[in-house]
């Protein structure tokens, strides 16, 4: 990547522009639900609400965000680059607010390597760390996955959501998964995906136009250099900076916890009965929906999803009320939070992150 690429200024008006479209799809979105939900006892389940649980889910959102910048903190001086908290912080909630305001998080990535460069932290370095937080990330989420499915499996509540369907609808629907991930998996594995791509984009006039080919080229050079830095980093990380590398994952599992443990903890402050704890994986995968639609805060789609979800935990008349309070925490809060930091630190950036001076060590990953 050029140096004069990430080392400039995010465009302070995109983000506000693509911040604003995607508070007003999700507000749209949630209001289609809430036309779709609301009945008379609507009103009387705001009255059931358990306001002791509101402390918790307020405390849950703080201890994300201070994890999220204690991770970024460990990162760079497990790699001699001894960033002060309040900086590391800085950067992690200038990033949530990046994910936030830009289509599919993309913003996330450049405002995070911004300002990183301003505390001093290599291009490549701050790339071997958000790499290094991605392992650790998907780590986590591949072993919270067996214990979701084992409750899933086990649990009635869970189990009912498909044993309510017919035989009939449910041979088929799990025929059509099985088969769905077999032929992904020969899609990708064949290598047959990147001559599917790389055919339309050179027969259509517009992929021409616009040089796909080309450019579709240079995405898979640089997922594969992002592949090979994501295991050079982990790997130095494992054999000289292990104890950094287990408190990242502490962390980090304390972050995703709290993070997705907002809506279990509005389930229970509603009275829901069924077990919510695999709902902390499946609001990963809602995450990662929201991503691949390429639109501000997931476009409304997110919502709609969770609309569905929901109706199996608690009365229709009450999805729309847990859907308000749910994207309030978890992408709305993040958007005024890391956006109120974001604006803070443009107008303190030379006293947030002052000169670079000679207390910076390099380390040399190999």
């Amino acid at each position: 990547m050029p140096e004069s690429d990430s080392s400039s200024s995010p465009k302070i008006g995109k983000y506000l522009r693509y911040g604003l479209q995607g508070v007003t799809l999700c507000i749209l979105a949630t209001a289609l639900v809430l036309f779709f939900t609301v009945e008379d006892e609507t009103w009387g389940h705001i009255a059931m609400f358990n306001w002791r649980f509101a402390p918790l889910i307020v405390a849950a959102i703080f201890v994300a965000w201070l994890c999220n910048g204690g991770r970024i903190w460990i990162n760079s001086r497990a790699l001699g680059h001894k960033i002060k908290y309040r900086q590391a912080i800085s950067v992690s909630m200038s990033t949530e607010f990046g994910i936030a305001a830009s289509p599919a998080g993309m913003g996330g990535t450049a405002m995070r390597l911004y300002l990183l460069k301003k505390a001093h932290v290599p291009l490549t370095t701050s790339a071997s760390m958000l790499a290094a937080d991605v392992f650790v990330d998907l780590t986590f989420f591949g072993l919270l996955t067996p214990v979701a499915l084992y409750f899933i499996l086990r649990d009635q509540s869970w189990a009912g959501m498909f044993l309510d369907l017919p035989g009939w609808q449910l041979f088929p629907l799990a025929a059509v998964v099985v088969i769905g991930i077999s032929l992904m998996v020969m899609f990708f594995q064949t290598g047959l995906w990147a001559k599917v791509i790389h055919a339309i984009a050179s027969t259509t006039p517009h992929g021409r136009i616009r040089r796909w080919p080309g450019k579709f080229r240079h995405f898979r050079w640089a997922m594969k250099r992002s592949a090979r830095r994501t295991w050079l980093i982990t790997r130095f990380l494992f054999r000289k900076r292990r104890s950094a590398l287990l408190l990242n994952f502490s962390l980090a599992t304390v972050q995703w916890l709290c993070r997705y443990g907002t809506l279990p903890l509005i389930l229970l402050a509603f009275g829901s009965l069924k077990n919510p704890f695999p709902l902390l994986f499946i609001q990963g995968f809602l995450f990662l929906f929201g991503m691949m639609l390429f639109l501000p805060g997931g476009g409304g789609g997110v919502e709609v999803a969770t609309a569905f979800i929901l109706g199996h935990f608690v009365p229709v008349s009450m999805v729309g009320l847990v859907l308000v309070l749910w994207r309030f925490c978890t992408y709305h809060l993040y958007l005024l939070g890391g956006g109120a930091v974001f604006f803070f630190v443009s107008g303190q950036m030379d006293t947030i992150f002052p000169p670079k001076d000679s207390r910076h060590k390099k380390i040399t990953i190999s």
